[in-house]
């Protein structure tokens, strides 16, 4: 019988740049090949009040762009192979998210990522806290 066992890896990311990021996002989608049930071709989905929506979000929402230029393939490929070499373990499946936390500050932002995960301490890593402010 199997067991399985989460290994929760996370990353914050600071957006230093909205407007770069936000336009990289828009350049991604509108070469995109995205279609739907409704809108087989790639071109009339884009022209739908979905594809129309999606576009509008992702122009003025930071965790929008930042999600629709985040690459699955990308992380599988990077995590996925963390437990090679692990002596009878294997990756059985990967998630993936963009959630927008608290705070205007590295140091609001790294709290709100502490409560939401309930991590109760940090480790003393070299240049951690000197980037923190």
């Amino acid at each position: 019988m199997a067991k399985f066992m989460l290994i929760k890896i996370s990353l914050m990311a600071e957006i230093t740049d909205a407007g770069a990021l936000r336009d990289a996002a828009l350049k991604n989608f509108d070469t995109a090949d995205i279609t739907s049930d409704d809108h087989p071709d790639s071109a009339d989905w884009h022209a739908s009040g979905e594809g129309q929506e999606q576009r509008r979000e992702i122009a003025t929402e930071d965790n929008t762009a930042l999600h629709h230029l985040f690459d699955p393939g990308k992380v599988r490929e990077l995590l996925g192979g963390l437990l090679d070499g692990v002596p009878g373990a294997k990756t059985a499946g990967m998630s993936s998210m963009v959630v927008e936390l608290e705070g205007t500050t590295r140091r609001e932002a790294r709290d709100a990522w502490s409560k939401r995960e309930g991590i109760t301490s940090w480790p003393d890593l070299p240049g951690w806290a000197a980037g923190l402010g």
